[in-house]
């Protein structure tokens, strides 16, 4: 009987570990569901960013690219707007991403006055105000990393060649462009 007396409490002590270590584990198991919505929100954010910073860059210089010698290298602007358009759109799908004004949010719906805005933010806060040899690297960049997904006539050439034209199309913004 006394055996008893003192090992009830411990087993009662023991059943109420038990239910804090199912809310414990209930615990880890939203903290790890919030962190990988937040990592997944996060990548999101992530490719978004690059797809439309690829698409201004391009549109930046657009005029520079679409004149006949870079025109011939690359094969224009507009493969590669749409390209990053329709990366921006598939990475975006249903998603609506809203925004504080003046910057507008960000949907499939409002992508147009989106990409619009991004296009001028861009080039009036990092394009024109930073380094102008890094915003031309990301210009080539990016039609590089077009190119390499299949895009323009760049698509079809060996990558020392494709490398070739790219320092083809440095060259040229470094002399020439905006």
């Amino acid at each position: 009987m006394k055996h008893i007396a003192i090992l009830a409490p411990l087993a009662l002590l023991a059943l109420a570990g038990c239910g804090d270590n199912g809310a414990q584990e209930n615990a880890a198991a939203e903290a790890k569901a919030r962190a990988a919505e937040a990592r997944k929100a996060q990548d999101l954010q992530d490719a978004l960013a690059l797809n439309v910073r690829c698409y201004a860059a391009v549109k930046w210089q657009e005029r520079l690219l679409n004149s006949p010698v870079p025109r011939n290298i690359a094969g224009g602007t507009q493969p590669f707007l749409d390209y990053y358009r329709g990366m921006i759109e598939k990475k975006l799908g249903d998603q609506v991403i809203p925004a504080d004004p003046p910057k507008p949010e960000l949907s499939k719906a409002n992508l147009d006055a989106y990409l619009d805005w991004a296009v001028k933010d861009q080039i009036d806060n990092n394009f024109t105000k930073g380094d102008r040899a890094q915003a031309h690297a990301t210009v080539t960049t990016c039609l590089q990393s077009g190119a390499e997904f299949g895009t323009g006539p760049m698509a079809k050439l060996d990558p020392a060649t494709r490398l070739g034209k790219i320092q083809q199309l440095r060259a040229l913004l470094a002399e020439l462009g905006a």
